[in-house]
C-alpha cells in the first residue's frame, strides 16, 4: 500500500511513480485555493487514480472525472477510488474519444501521460472553456531538450537547444506548442507556474477566450539565438527567425524555436504556492527557488561562462551579489544549480564574473 497525502493507493498493474509526488503536491496546492464544491476536474490520464483521488480528498472539488483507456489502469482507479471513499466518474476511454462524445466543460484539466503532451492538447481544448486551467506534464525530455532534435521538430514544430539551456528551452517549446494549438480554438494562454523536476516538465496555464488573447499568445513565441563561442544570447519575438552572426564575437549562432518568450510564472501564484508548504517539507528548497527566481527568458550558467572566459570558477552567489551592488536584478534558477537569471547586459555580467 502506497501512502501519499490523504490517499492510500494499491498499485496493482497500473503505473505509479513515487518520484513524481513533488509535482502532485504542487498540483494539489495549485487547485486548493481555486476550487469549490462545484469545480469540475478532468484527470485525462488517471492510471491508479492517485491525482484525482487526492484532488477529491485535499481540495474543495467534488466533481472528478478520470479517464484511462488501459483496462488494468481503469480497474485500479475504480478500486482505489472506492477504497478511499471517493465518488468519481471513472471511464475506460481515451481523452480523444471522450472529448468527441461529451458536452461537458471542465474547470481544471490534468494531463500527465507517459511521454509528451502533443497528442493530447488538441482534444483537451474541446472540453475547455474560458478560464479553464490546464496542468500539463511532459516526460519526453530527450525530445524537448535536443537529444532527438528531429523528433522535436516533427512533434512540436520547433528546433530544440542541446546545451546547458536545454531544459528551459524545452519547457518554453512545450508552452509555445500549447499556445499555437489553443489559438486554433480562439484561446490565448496565461502561464501561471512552470516547474522542471528531473525529467519532468510541468506547466500550469489558464485559457482566455477571444481572438485578441489568442493572437497575443502566439505573438509571445519567437526564437533564441545562442553563441557557443562566447556565451552571448539574444531572443526575438516573431514568426520568422532573424539569424545573424553573434553581435559580440561574430561567430555563427545556434537558433532554437519557435518557443515561448513570455513569463513562466505569475508572482501571486508563486507566493500562494509557498504558503501551502511547511519549512520541513522535503521539496521546500525547490519551491523557494521557484518563488525567488527572476522571471526573464534564459539563464547564464556560471561554470560555462568561466570556461568560455578561460578563468577559474567563481561562486554564482558572489556574481549575484556584485550584480545587485550595481543595481541589477539577479537570482538563482530552478533550471541549473549553478545558473543565474539577471537583467544585466552581457558585458556587465562578464565584468562581475571577472571581479
Amino acid at each position: 500500500m502506497y501512502k501519499e497525502g490523504k490517499a492510500r493507493i494499491k498499485q496493482g498493474k497500473a503505473f505509479l511513480n513515487p518520484r513524481a509526488r513533488f509535482l502532485r503536491d504542487i498540483s494539489v496546492a495549485f487547485i486548493a485555493d481555486k476550487s469549490t464544491k462545484k469545480t469540475k476536474i478532468l484527470d485525462a490520464t488517471a492510471a491508479t487514480g492517485i491525482r484525482g483521488i487526492r484532488y477529491y480528498l485535499e481540495t474543495n472539488a467534488k466533481h472528478i472525472t478520470m479517464l484511462d483507456m488501459n483496462r488494468s489502469a481503469f480497474r485500479s482507479a475504480v478500486q482505489n477510488s472506492a477504497a478511499n471513499k471517493v465518488k468519481a466518474d471513472i471511464i475506460s476511454t481515451s481523452l480523444q474519444e471522450f472529448a468527441n462524445t461529451t458536452k461537458e466543460r471542465f474547470d481544471f484539466i490534468d494531463v500527465d501521460p507517459f511521454g509528451g503532451i502533443a497528442p493530447y492538447v488538441y482534444d483537451a481544448m474541446k472540453v475547455s472553456k474560458d478560464g479553464t486551467y490546464l496542468m500539463l506534464t511532459s516526460t519526453d525530455g530527450a525530445v524537448l531538450c535536443g537529444a532527438h532534435a528531429s523528433a522535436c521538430m516533427k512533434i512540436y514544430g520547433a528546433k530544440p537547444m542541446h546545451n546547458e539551456l536545454c531544459q528551459e528551452a524545452g519547457i518554453r517549446i512545450m508552452i509555445g506548442f500549447v499556445a499555437g494549438v489553443a489559438a486554433q480554438f480562439n484561446y490565448g494562454i496565461e502561464v501561471l507556474l512552470s516547474v522542471w523536476d528531473a525529467h519532468y516538465m510541468r506547466v500550469f496555464l489558464r485559457l482566455k477566450h477571444g481572438s485578441a488573447a489568442a493572437l497575443a499568445a502566439v505573438k509571445s513565441n519567437g526564437y533564441l539565438h545562442y553563441c557557443r563561442k562566447c556565451g552571448f544570447r539574444r531572443y526575438e519575438n516573431g514568426f520568422i527567425a532573424n539569424v545573424s552572426p553573434c553581435k559580440e564575437c561574430g561567430s555563427p549562432t545556434d537558433t532554437a524555436g519557435r518557443l515561448w518568450l513570455g513569463s513562466l510564472y505569475q508572482k501571486n501564484e508563486k507566493e500562494n504556492l509557498l504558503k501551502h508548504f511547511r519549512e520541513d517539507y522535503e521539496g521546500i528548497s525547490a519551491i523557494k527557488m521557484i518563488n525567488e527566481e527572476y522571471d526573464v527568458p534564459f539563464f547564464y550558467s556560471i561554470p560555462i561562462m568561466t570556461k568560455i572566459m578561460h578563468i577559474q570558477s567563481v561562486s554564482p552567489n558572489e556574481v549575484i551579489r556584485k550584480l545587485k551592488e550595481k543595481g541589477f536584478e539577479a537570482t538563482r534558477t530552478q533550471f541549473d544549480a549553478s545558473g543565474i537569471k539577471t537583467n544585466a547586459d552581457f558585458r556587465t555580467l562578464k565584468e562581475c564574473i571577472k571581479d
